[in-house]
Order: C-alpha cells, then structure tokens, then sequence
C-alpha cells in the first residue's frame, strides 16, 4: 500500500485511536531517531583538504530526513492525542544542515579557525562577552575559516539557546565560515546559489541568516518566499526554516499561512516551532503569532495534528501549560493585551 506521509495512520479496524498511547520511551526514541536521521553528514577536515562537492547522495540523505519525520508524526500525533505534550524544540527542526552546501575550495587560516572554535566555544556555553566578540571579529574570518565538525556543533548549540544574543553571534558566525561576506556580494552569491537545485537546501536558510543580519531584508523575504509552494517539500520546509532565520515582522503571516495551509505535516511542524520557538524571533513578534493560533484552537478545518502544535506552540511562546483548552488559552491572551 502505498504511504501518503501527508496523512496519519489509519488506526487497526474496529479501534478508537483514543486507546492508542504510546510509552514515553516509545516517543523518546522516536525523536532520538528523527535527529539522528537530521544529523549533517561528517566531512573530512577542511584544514587538510577542500571542501567536498555534494552529489546526488545529498539528495538521497533529504528523503532519509523527510521519510523519518513523516513516520514518526503517526507516533507523535497519538501522543498528542492523549494530551500528552512533547516540546516543540528549536534544535529538533534546525535545517541548517550542510547538505546542499556551495561547495568551496579555500586555505584555511589555522590561527583564525582556532580564534573562531575558542569563541564559539564560550557562546555555546552562555559567554554573552563571547558572543559580542564574534560579531565583531566574524567578518574577519570569510574566507579564511570553515564550519569543521567541532565549529558546527557549536554553531548548533549556541543557536539552540533561549538567548538571542548568542543566536545572533551563531548566525553571525555560519556565514563567516560557509565564506559568505556580510555584503551585497554575499546576498548575490547566494541569490545565484538558490537558483542551483543542489544548492537551494543550504542557500534558502542562508539566505535568511543574511537578512536577519541586515543585508537586504526585504528582497531576502520575496526570494524565500517564493519557494514556499515548490513542489518539493524539502525545499518548502528549508524556505519555512530561512523565513524564521530571517524573523522580519512580514514573514510572520507567511508562516501562518504555511502551518496553516500546506499539506505536508513536515512543513506544518516547522512552521509551527518557527512561531514558537526556534530561529530569530523576539518574544513580542512571537506574541503577534499567538493572536492567531489563540483562534486556531477550535477550528474544526485543522488536523488534530495542527490543533495539538497550535497548543503546544502557544506554550511555548507563553509558558502555560494549558494544552487544549481553548478557554483557558482566551483568558490567558486577554490578560496579556490589559
């Protein structure tokens, strides 16, 4: 039978999927797996050796991603179900993988990669000083650095912390060591890069880490946007994530609209933690998706699925833990606009 990853599980014949709740070791294994499958793959040290050039096995690790995702939603949807609330987190949705990397042959400079790790290394542990250091010396670092497998989990840590200082220094620093200058030189290497299909998973979020660092917002956002309805659901899930990087004001109902209206739960989730809690936004635009999602939560035209992330994104956003109650959430959103 062929599996359309768009839709839930059927539960068994004769059965109420009321009575089907996994374990929490059932759905802890579950995302174990999903990250596992959303790992980078390792890459020889580019101090050594260039950078490799992506072939089609990129491609193939996307639908390994994809297909991972989509199997375990059917877990994670009955989890919900239950009103058992797993947590939208902004490290299990981070498509800021390397696959689809431009691929660049360059001399690294030892003294500023190891200038690059020892500052990342502070950000990653809570260094608000460090993080103000990377965005001074990041720029110095183009060219001259790359994301080696010690910098990238790094990056990864310090982008998945509450902060947004430190996110901004990590953001700062991707670009730096993927060699994309803080210029409009940069913005048109990757405007060219976005145009390459083995190149648009990688441009799309960089593209948004450029905006987000003020380099022509408003063109960022149109390009982006325009791969939201691509056929590919890999690339509109990368758009979703280079939207969030990005965190304009205008790209909030952009995202609204795609957790809202596109058909893959894969692009739906990412939406939905991007709004809540992953990539760049503040706390206030935050607030301005929840006054939709407070009047998504009883909408019957939304999948359970989409009803359980609305609740749970509106957690996160608010720290309640209020889970479907609709009520409670109104009340809640009230108080906050006295």
């Amino acid at each position: 039978m062929f599996f359309d990853p768009s839709r839930p599980a059927d539960p068994a014949p004769g059965k109420s999927d009321a009575g089907i709740h996994p374990t929490d070791e059932d759905v802890v294994r579950t995302l174990f797996e999903i990250e596992k499958a959303s790992m980078p793959r390792p890459e020889p040290a580019a101090s050594v050796e260039p950078e490799p050039v992506f072939s089609g096995a990129s491609r193939g690790l996307l639908w390994l991603q994809a297909t991972a995702i989509a199997v375990a939603l059917g877990v994670l949807g009955y989890y919900f179900a239950g009103s058992r609330v797993a947590s939208l987190t902004a490290g299990f949705n981070s498509s800021r993988n390397r696959v689809g990397r431009t691929p660049v042959s360059r001399t690294v400079n030892r003294s500023a990669q190891a200038e690059a790790e020892q500052l990342l290394s502070r950000v990653a542990a809570g260094d608000s000083e460090a993080a103000d250091q990377v965005l001074v010396q990041s720029p110095n670092w183009t060219g001259k650095t790359t994301r080696a497998p010690t910098a990238d989990q790094q990056i990864l840590t310090a982008l998945n912390l509450p902060n947004l200082h430190a996110r901004e220094a990590a953001v700062q620093a991707e670009l730096a060591l993927d060699g994309v200058p803080l210029s409009d030189a940069g913005f048109n290497m990757l405007e060219r890069a976005v145009g390459n299909p083995s190149q648009r998973i990688w441009a799309l979020w960089m593209l948004g880490a450029l905006g987000n660092r003020g380099i022509d917002p408003v063109h960022t956002a149109k390009i982006i946007g325009a791969y939201l309805a691509d056929s590919d659901v890999n690339v509109r899930a990368a758009a979703v994530n280079g939207l969030a990087i990005l965190a304009t004001d205008e790209t909030i109902p952009m995202l609204l609209d795609r957790f809202r209206n596109d058909p893959s739960p894969i692009v739906q989730e990412r939406a939905a933690c991007g709004l809540a809690e992953s990539g760049m936004y503040t706390h206030e635009q935050r607030m301005t998706a929840a006054t939709s999602l407070v009047g998504w939560l009883d909408d019957s035209t939304l999948s359970p699925g989409q009803r359980a992330w609305t609740a749970q994104a509106l957690g996160d956003i608010s720290g309640q833990h209020f889970g479907p109650d609709s009520v409670a959430w109104r009340n809640w959103y009230q108080s906050t606009r006295r």
